[in-house]
């Protein structure tokens, strides 16, 4: 129980605070895609399956207040 709550509590880490940061701090969307998935590789607990789907909703969502 306690090594697959200390994973979840990573994946929600990278989820909601890396990934926001990466995004904002990316020119475009395949940057933070790359960085992402090194971000994701470097906790070495789960793999990058999905991740470039989630970061482009995420990207999405960051910038659509930007694109009046």
């Amino acid at each position: 129980m306690g090594m697959s709550s200390y994973i979840l509590d990573q994946e929600e880490k990278f989820i909601g605070t890396d990934v926001p940061e990466i995004i904002k701090d990316s020119d475009t969307l395949e940057e933070a895609i790359k960085r992402a998935e090194e971000k994701c590789l470097s906790y070495q607990l789960w793999g990058t399956l999905g991740l470039d789907e989630r970061v482009k909703e995420m990207w999405d969502l960051h910038w659509e207040k930007y694109n009046v």
